[in-house]
């Protein structure tokens, strides 16, 4: 039994609409305090995600497989950078955002379940562990439904606080949304330092853009299905996050924004404030979408690497239900570990340069790849117009991001620097034992 194309696209949706757009935007008003200079922020980071899409799809089409970025990068590049790539996938790619949506989900539900953010983290990252332990039709029926739950809910909170103002006494806050009235220079924050360390968060938020290459070969006609559902996917939530921060900043003032990580619930006690506790439940439960998400991508990664060295084959076993149990498993170990362990805003930050450098190498195959072809024709591949020069352009605009990112925070990349190296190094090891 394989993955049909409608779960393939709500993975790379549920991937996607996670922990950053309802937690970034506190973030980022500080800096940037115009509406018109957020919305190019996200509109900047909606086309890097989209170049991303499109340069993974024609990728994806000439080299097949699950694993994402370890079965791409050792297949273009080499063995050593694949594992690296694989090895930053489980940790910085998966697990750390599991940890990420798992504290949201808890800081969303803890004023109604009464138990601490990391306790309700903890559980639920067991309990969807569990579920997907049952192999892919539990899977992805849980899935598909809590995606649809989680569309409908986003839709309602983006079209309450405009409703409201016609149909209560709710005051909206005081952002202009005319760029040439505001109060600011919109050229000046856009090309400012803080806007690049910005799009850090806006780029985190669209993570996930490539989700469904990371189980490909689960995937029902992949050549087909797997572009159809980065791209649609993609754009899908690109306008979702343009309508959902215009809700919040016309919902509540930017001073009450800044420096805050439940968004979401700060929405909903300025619109609806007698009943934000038990909406805000809900809204956890629609982040569980996410998590569930990458509790189907993020186990392929290690069950690819366990097909491929011995030493590691364990990860590799399935249970009675088709599901690589010990890789699940250890998507549900770490995760709980780093609940304990790191702040929501290195997290972020951590995971942004990372998975950024390695989405660089993975999308410059794509001139890379072309060039190895020499003009020989084949139709069994998607075939991207203007491929190349998507290829630099994202290239050029993630570098931009993570220089401005680094510069401004020495212990990330000693954070980034750990984590490759530790990977190269168990490659080594690895490579003894083989």
């Amino acid at each position: 039994m394989k993955y049909n194309r409608n779960v393939a696209i709500n993975v790379v949706i549920a991937n996607m609409i996670g922990t950053g757009v309802f937690t970034s935007l506190g973030f980022q008003v500080g800096s940037i305090p115009s509406w018109f200079s957020i919305m190019v922020l996200w509109a900047v980071g909606a086309l890097i995600s989209l170049f991303g899409a499109i340069a993974y799809a024609e990728i994806s089409t000439r080299i097949p497989g699950s694993g994402g970025e370890y079965n791409y990068l050792s297949k273009i590049y080499s063995n050593g950078l694949g594992f690296t790539a694989g090895w930053v996938s489980f940790i910085v790619g998966f697990s750390a955002p599991i940890a990420a949506v798992a504290l949201a989900i808890g800081s969303y539900t803890t004023k109604f379940i009464q138990l601490s953010e990391s306790w309700i983290a903890t559980l639920i990252i067991i309990i969807v562990g569990c579920i997907h332990l049952l192999g892919i039709k539990s899977g992805s029926l849980f899935q598909n439904a809590i995606t649809r739950l989680k569309i409908v809910l986003i839709s309602a909170l983006i079209l309450s606080p405009f409703l409201m103002v016609f149909f209560s006494d709710f005051n909206p806050s005081t952002i202009v949304f005319n760029p040439l009235k505001n109060g600011y220079n919109d050229w000046d924050l856009i090309f400012s330092s803080e806007f690049a360390i910005s799009l850090v968060y806006v780029c985190f938020s669209f993570s996930g853009w490539n989700a469904s290459v990371y189980f490909a070969s689960k995937i029902e006609d992949p050549v087909r299905n797997i572009p159809y559902s980065l791209i649609v996917g993609t754009l899908v939530v690109s306008v979702v996050y343009l309508l959902l921060n215009t809700a919040f900043l016309y919902s509540v003032e930017l001073t009450e924004l800044e420096g805050k990580v439940d968004i979401g619930n700060i929405l909903l006690e300025s619109v609806f404030p007698k009943y934000a506790p038990i909406l805000s439940l809900l809204f956890g439960v629609a982040l569980v979408a996410s998590l569930s998400s990458m509790m189907i991508a993020g186990p392929s990664v290690l069950e690819r690497i366990g097909k491929d060295y011995n030493t590691l084959k364990i990860l590799s076993k399935s249970n009675r239900y088709q599901s690589p149990y010990i890789a699940i498993i250890g998507l549900m170990i770490l995760p709980v570990i780093m609940l304990h362990t790191a702040s929501f805003e290195w997290i972020v930050k951590y995971i942004g340069v990372c998975l950024s450098l390695f989405s660089i190498l993975v999308v410059l195959a794509v001139p890379i790849l072309r060039w190895r072809e020499q003009d020989g024709v084949n139709l069994n591949i998607y075939k991207v117009p203007f491929g190349n020069i998507i290829s630099y352009l994202f290239s050029i605009i993630n570098l931009w991001m993570i220089y401005h990112l680094v510069s401004s925070d020495i212990w990330i990349l000693a954070g980034v620097s750990i984590t490759l190296f530790s990977g190269y190094v168990l490659y080594r090891i690895l490579r003894i034992k083989e």
